[in-house]
């Protein structure tokens, strides 16, 4: 019995009850953690699931090596920078400051990923039951906000509009809130925004302008109990240019035009429908929370 308890494998550390990071005010949250030999510092996204991202010297000060064969995939899209890039993954243990080990998807881009630090991590990597994000002090006025998720590990959450389920993420690397043509879709038949006919850029990474149309809150607007604060649905090149003659925002090709407000909510063409809420809204609340068994996002906020 004890060979046999001396040969059994180690048994994975369970989740902390709750950990804490302080964002810094108007910056990001970050976290070192350890993976094979490196020890690296990446910024923490709500914004997609399980997954490491890291630049390509971090991964090769940290000696990470491709899935054999299927690990190394050249792939073109508008957010990434010039268009496209030379991806390789495998998975890897890493070690967050403070937390329990865990496996990840590690994935390392040819092209810059993070300006801010090393990479980016997804929340749903750290094995903690709840993430606190403290971004300032309880401003006087504050309301607590609970938004439901319908998977325990999952951030997304759903709003329905019509007959459209839009998927709704925070990321607080985003200063605007931004959305795909069929989410716009269904907020304009909702009544909720209109069109305004002005032009900016998305730039969720480095290198990459990807160009919006910025959308007018009618007032009062509100998705998922949250104020629409400066919201914006992606458009095609073609379109930035007719709306914009002088703007030169945006790397976009054809390839990602099925994002853009070329389609509509009827047709029902296109990505499914998306939404991200950014610093615009995110920017005015103290404390944000990823409560795990709880499937909820718990914000405090004073809109």
């Amino acid at each position: 019995m004890a060979l046999l308890l001396a040969a059994a494998p180690a048994l994975a550390a369970p989740p902390v009850p709750q950990f804490a990071i302080a964002v810094p005010p108007g910056g990001q949250p970050h976290i070192g953690l350890r993976i094979k030999r490196a020890d690296v510092d990446v910024r923490l996204a709500l914004s997609y699931d399980t997954a490491l991202i890291l630049n390509s010297p971090a991964a090769a000060r940290a000696g990470l090596k491709a899935f054999p064969l299927l690990g190394k995939r050249t792939f073109k899209n508008a957010f990434i920078p010039g268009g496209a890039a030379t991806f390789r993954f495998n998975l890897y243990d890493i070690t967050p400051v403070g937390l329990p080990e865990a496996g990840v998807p590690a994935v390392w881009v040819d092209k810059p990923i993070a300006a801010d630090g090393d990479g980016v991590l997804s929340i749903t990597a750290l094995k903690a039951e709840r993430l606190v994000f403290q971004l300032g002090p309880t401003a006087p006025g504050s309301k607590t906000y609970t938004l439901t998720r319908p998977d325990r590990g999952a951030v997304a959450m759903r709003a329905k509009l019509g007959d459209e389920t839009i998927d709704v993420m925070f990321e607080l690397n985003s200063p605007d809130t931004v959305m795909n043509a069929r989410a716009a879709a269904a907020l304009l038949n909702a009544g909720l925004v209109k069109r305004s006919g002005t032009v900016g850029a998305w730039r969720p990474f480095p290198g990459v302008a990807l160009p919006f149309e910025r959308l007018t809150p009618q007032p009062g607007a509100k998705l998922l109990g949250l104020p629409l604060a400066r919201p914006g649905v992606r458009i095609d090149e073609a379109t930035a240019r007719r709306l914009d003659a002088a703007a030169k925002a945006g790397t976009s090709t054809a390839e990602d035009d099925a994002d853009t407000i070329t389609v509509t909510a009827a047709r029902k063409k296109g990505r499914d429908p998306w939404i991200l809420i950014g610093r615009d809204v995110l920017g005015q609340c103290s404390r944000i929370v990823f409560d795990r068994p709880g499937k909820v996002w718990i914000l405090d906020c004073n809109f």
